[in-house]
Order: C-alpha cells, then structure tokens, then sequence
C-alpha cells in the first residue's frame, strides 16, 4: 500500500521511503532528496488504481471526492484532467504537467508542404444569371459551361454524375470567383440589373453565416489551381482536389482525398459536433483539413497546456516506454465533449506545442469518460496568408 498524506498548506505529498521509491521509479511526481510532492491528477490516480491511501494531517483517511474539493476551486476542470491522466497512464506510458522550458523531441519543422500552381484565369464572354434566394447562378452559353467544367471543374455542367443536360449551374463561391477573376458578367434574374461581385457576396453575407471568411479560404485554394467543390456529403465545408484534377480525365468519377473544414477565428464549436465532422472524414478515408482565416499576431492568447507526453521507443529489439529523461513528444490538451472550442484556441494552441517542440494532441473525454485523440499538424500552403492543419485520429 502506498501512503501519501495531505496538508492544505503543503499540498500532497509522500515521506514514507518505500513509497517514495516506488513512485520514483515509476515517474510520479517530483521528489526532493526523500520527499516527492504530487498533483492532485497523479493522488486520484494512485487512489483508484494503484491501492494508495491519503491520510491528512490527524491521520484520518480521506477519499476520492473529499480530496479533489480541495483544489476544484483553483482547478475547476480538474475532473476531465484527471480523466486524460488516467487513460494515458492506463496505457503504461508517463506522463507529466505540461512545462513550457521542456524542449520536445519536435524543434525541426514538422510541417507539410503542399503542391501548389498558379491558376491563369482567362477571360470568358457570358453572363450568369443570378437567383438571390437561391444562392445559385445559372450561364447563358452552353461552351462557356462545358468549358469551365471541364478544364477548371467550375460549376456542375448537367446533372451531377450522369451524362445528360446541358446547363451550367455555379454555386455563390463560383459565381463570385469567376466575376471576379474570368470576367464574367452577373444579371439578377429577379431585377435585370447587373451586379458585382462584391455586391454578390454582401448579400450573401446576410444569408449565411461566414459567408465570407468561406469565400476567403475558396479562392486561396483555387488561385493555387485546387479544385475546390463541395463538402455537404462529407460534413465539412469543402472537398479539395489536387492540381490538375479534372471531372472528364478519369475513365470513371475521380473521389477527392481531402476535406477542409473553416474555422473563423471567432467562431466557437461544440466539440462534440467538431468531433464530428473530423469522424466523419476519416470514415470515408479523407483527410481532415482545418482551414482559421483572418488570423493576426495579436490574435493568439495565452492558452492552455496540461500535460507533456511520452510514448514508446524502440531499444535493444524491444518496444520500452520513454520516460522524463527523454524528450516528450506531444503537448496534450483534454477537452470534453461538452466543451466549446474557439478558432484563436486552436491556433494558440498549435503555436505554443510549436515553440516547445512538440506536436498538439487533443484528448476528448466522452459522456462515458472514454477518451479519443486527435494530432493536429500545421501544412503550408504556398503564398497563403492563412492557418491551415491536417487532423488525424490517434491511438497512442
């Protein structure tokens, strides 16, 4: 049995020497000469699965809850804390509160570059006829159609995935991109009037939400010759083709390999429904892309970090757990399902797990206390002015 002991001016933790060699050896706490102090995480934990015991300063036994009261005040997310801790260690793997003057394993770019092109617009004679409360366009000119669709995968000539029809119909993003940047004309349908682009997407920006920060990330992909179409099927905003994707290139339909999901910076989502849309991807075997637009340097906050984390390395043949006397790997960060999370967080987050060369994990505690791990990596896209990471799955 292990004995620890709690004073309300000291903290917890251990004198006795067999309890505190044993929870040296095993990277609990922090020991000073025959003392270690523990976090409150670490004494919940030893509690419940490490048949330890936390007497206070009479000697009388105190339990599970009467010792988290004691720092919940300070630590209000104390119990989704404890809840990461306790499945990381559960796997036989250390784990220690995060310390931003620890060097992780990760001080070289760890990024990944993705291809780009310079799209060359060319200008086009039509016009598009715009139905406001429809938010679609349809062209006048059956070759300007076909064209756009085939060269540029613009707009849906006929009927999506059958060979029949002749119209060309473009969503908001393509009506404004291609008045924009091909020169093609915009008629109100309703009115008559002529319209630009601009015009196009203010009124659209009363019609849906973020409607141009969408815009925004839509027309970096696409200058960089992305195909840009979209995610609806797939829960997210976008699905994203390489350069040169095309619709007519393929003996049959070519299945995109990415989805992107914008996240304006002051927009915050459930985690829950976040969570979602990234299992969503990665059920259909896609890559989850988080795009944050508009961010500025004065933008990212203090955030938070809770732990550092250790995984398993190869020595001598065999598989060993690394320990603090090596260099952790990821800066974790435990999240419930409940909880809401800002585009700012996220990237204050990626930025600091950056500077302390380490990789971002998320840890989301379910209503059922399981845990699900998300890695979030930073990927450049060249000569953009915007925050885009790739969001993988993680079993540690």
């Amino acid at each position: 049995m292990l004995e620890l002991k709690f004073d309300p001016r000291k903290g917890i933790f251990a004198k006795e020497i067999e309890t505190v060699e044993k929870l040296a050896r095993d990277f609990f706490g922090d020991r000073k000469k025959n003392e270690i102090s523990l976090l409150p995480e670490e004494a919940m934990y030893l509690m419940l699965f490490r048949n330890a015991v936390v007497l206070d300063r009479k000697g009388k036994e105190i339990d599970f809850n009467s010792l988290a009261k004691n720092f919940v005040g300070e630590e209000p997310r104390l119990f989704i804390r404890y809840n990461a801790y306790r499945d990381w260690r559960d796997r036989g793997l250390v784990t220690r509160r995060f310390n931003e003057n620890v060097q992780g394993k990760h001080s070289k770019k760890t990024y990944k570059k993705y291809p780009s092109q310079k799209l060359r617009p060319e200008r086009l004679r039509a016009k598009a006829y715009w139905y406001p409360d429809s938010l679609f366009s349809v062209l006048d000119k059956e070759s300007v159609g076909k064209e756009l669709f085939e060269k540029y995968w613009i707009g849906q000539y006929g009927v999506y995935k059958q060979e029949r029809g002749k119209q060309s119909k473009l969503d908001f993003f393509e009506t404004i991109f291609l008045a924009k940047h091909f020169g093609i004309e915009i008629v109100n349908n309703e009115t008559g009037e002529r319209m630009k682009p601009e015009e196009i997407l203010k009124e659209v920006v009363k019609k849906r939400e973020y409607a141009k920060q969408l815009y925004d990330i839509y027309e970096d992909w696409r200058m960089k010759a992305y195909v840009v179409k979209t995610g609806f099927k797939f829960g997210s905003h976008f699905r994203i083709y390489f350069p040169g994707a095309s619709p007519v290139k393929e003996d049959k339909w070519i299945h995109s390999k990415h989805v992107l999901h914008v996240f304006p910076k002051e927009q915050k989502l459930l985690i829950s429904e976040w969570s979602r849309a990234v299992r969503v991807a990665h059920g259909v075997k896609k890559t989850f892309i988080l795009g944050i637009p508009e961010l500025k340097k004065k933008d990212y906050i203090d955030c938070q970090a809770d732990f550092m984390t250790y995984r398993r390395k190869k020595g001598k043949g065999v598989w060993v757990r690394e320990t603090p006397k090596d260099k952790p790997r990821y800066m974790l960060v435990s999240v419930s399902e409940d909880e809401h999370i800002g585009g700012v967080e996220l990237a204050s987050m990626l930025k600091k797990a950056k500077d302390t060369g380490l990789n971002l994990l998320l840890s989301i505690t379910d209503r059922e206390t399981s845990i699900t791990y998300y890695e979030l990596k930073k990927i450049i896209l060249p000569k953009s002015k915007y925050e885009y990471y790739e969001i993988e799955w993680f079993k540690p």
